[in-house]
């Protein structure tokens, strides 16, 4: 399959921005120019019967986060997605992520609670993990307090966020905990410590690059630390059975589609329910790119409709 025209379109309005190349600029500065970047490029984000942000958790603990509610939601518990945004773990927040939240939650009818995990290079590898899986269980915990139901959770992130989805997953698992419904992710980092082809072929010219992984990566870890730990690579887990029901959804011209596809394969031969979308013409991170790409709405419909038919709300 070639690259999508709006995919060409997006690469080359990114090249015409010609910001400074992550590294060059206080990571603050990145951020805030990330950030800037993604409102030209998020679709239109709809009006919800309640938006609010908080914290879920307690004291030095709490997470931040933004919970979105559906227009009509019925007064019994609501199913509700807990959402990790992406952005290599450095970039990032809840801003970010506004628009697909927001989308998501009208388009599936659940609530949906995106959270704010602490970010590199502040705060290093495990602290993301350590904040997801708190979290994510506090959430569940709490579900009668929060007006959901705990039955019917999904974890769902792009990219770093999909990484952290799925090692919260684990994390449970571990735990001898009862598995989290659903897992969605959207082109998930997999495996920081491997080699894949894809980084070779899609390393340059298509928004992601080798660069900004290897930059990304070394503001997560601390020297030495072992990126084959299954909380950073997941693919690399020994056992992936038991693990919830997953959408895994994949861009052909991602440098992150081959452990991301690969990690489909891994938790369907572990007998774990598993569906994989690639959308064979798009770049990494299209999701959240939807006033210039179409198909980002088609990948948020195909999550919203999974969440419909395990979830029962019509």
């Amino acid at each position: 399959m070639p690259l999508d025209e709006s995919a060409r379109k997006l690469i080359e309005l990114m090249r015409q921005q010609n910001g400074p190349p992550l590294g060059q600029v206080p990571v603050e500065i990145s951020r805030e120019l990330s950030n800037r970047l993604r409102a030209q490029l998020q679709p239109d984000a709809p009006s919800l019967a309640r938006v609010e942000d908080g914290t879920i958790g307690d004291g030095q603990d709490a997470v931040p986060c933004r919970r979105y509610w559906p227009d009509d939601a019925p007064d019994e518990p609501l199913p509700a997605v807990v959402f990790f945004h992406g952005g290599g773990f450095v970039l990032g927040d809840l801003d970010s992520h506004d628009a697909v939240c927001r989308l998501l939650c009208q388009a599936s009818g659940c609530t949906v609670i995106s959270l704010h995990y602490r970010r590199a290079p502040e705060h290093k590898f495990p602290v993301a993990v350590a904040d997801a899986s708190y979290a994510a269980e506090w959430i569940h915990s709490h579900a009668a307090l929060l007006g959901i139901d705990p039955c019917r959770m999904a974890l769902a992130g792009d990219s770093a966020g999909a990484n952290l989805a799925t090692v919260v997953c684990l994390d449970r698992k571990g735990e001898g905990l009862p598995p989290f419904a659903l897992q969605l992710l959207l082109y998930p980092v997999t495996d920081q410590h491997n080699e894949y082809d894809s980084k070779q072929r899609y390393g340059e010219g298509f928004l992601l690059t080798r660069a900004a992984i290897d930059f990304y990566a070394e503001q997560y870890f601390a020297p030495g630390q072992d990126r084959s730990d299954w909380r950073a690579s997941p693919l690399l887990h020994e056992d992936l059975s038991g693990l919830p029901e997953a959408l895994v959804i994949t861009a052909g011209f991602d440098p992150l589609v081959d452990e991301g596809e690969a990690y489909a394969l891994r938790l369907a031969q572990a007998g774990v329910r598993t569906t994989l979308r690639r959308f064979p013409g798009q770049v990494h991170g299209f999701v959240t790119r939807g006033r210039i790409i179409p198909e980002a709405l088609d990948a948020i419909r195909e999550m919203a409709l999974l969440l419909r038919a395990r979830f029962g709300h019509e």
